[in-house]
């Protein structure tokens, strides 16, 4: 394992621009809203425009690592630091987003380089289909719910148990679970709400 890459990828992760965007127009996102400097909150408290830039940006840094070392067998593990990264930033005195939009950063670039020569990732639709349906699968479960936590937490289980499915070595099975329940634990206080019923509806 290259630590020195797996470093750099948590440091990327670090980087949250729901801070940077809101600190530009003189905002902390951490005292607005739900104080969760993720793009949703910043969606409630900013617009469409900045939340746009940053779903892309977290997006982005989740998928860095993989795009340029998933030649790397540890490739899935500095997706791993890049998400840990977003949920402790070592730049926010370790108070981050919940990990949902990097993590899906990790698992685009993994389908579209595929280092695990998988048949499902070879087919061309699938290439074609895999963001615009995910994207619509996501969309659909918050439309119906009007909660963002729900259509996150499907969305990460549904892409979780695709990578999984396509790769299901051991050491690629456990670094996918962790994210997966850092994701869910990152959640909690959501999850605790929609049980007593007391979730921000959108």
């Amino acid at each position: 394992m290259n630590f020195l890459v797996l470093i750099v990828s948590y440091l990327l992760g670090s980087i949250n621009f729901a801070y940077i965007t809101a600190r530009i127009k003189g905002i902390d996102i951490s005292s607005e809203g739900s104080g969760n400097p993720g793009t949703s909150n910043v969606l409630r408290t900013l617009g469409k425009g900045s939340a746009a830039i940053v779903l892309f940006g977290d997006l982005l840094k989740g998928a860095i690592p993989i795009i340029f070392f998933y030649q790397d067998q540890y490739f899935l593990v500095y997706g791993l630091a890049a998400v840990v990264g977003h949920i402790y930033p070592a730049f926010y005195k370790f108070k981050g987003g919940k990990g949902v939009a990097t993590y899906l950063g990790v698992y685009v670039a993994t389908v579209f380089m595929n280092p695990y020569n998988s048949d499902l990732f070879n087919i061309e639709i699938f290439q074609i289909l895999n963001i615009p349906v995910l994207a619509l699968f996501y969309f659909v479960v918050f439309k119906t719910t009007r909660v963002s936590a729900i259509a996150s937490l499907a969305t990460v289980l549904i892409t979780v148990s695709l990578l999984i499915y396509t790769n299901n070595e051991i050491s690629n099975v456990v670094v996918l679970v962790v994210i997966f329940v850092l994701i869910l634990i990152k959640h909690s206080e959501n999850i605790k709400r929609l049980r007593e019923g007391k979730e921000n509806k959108f």
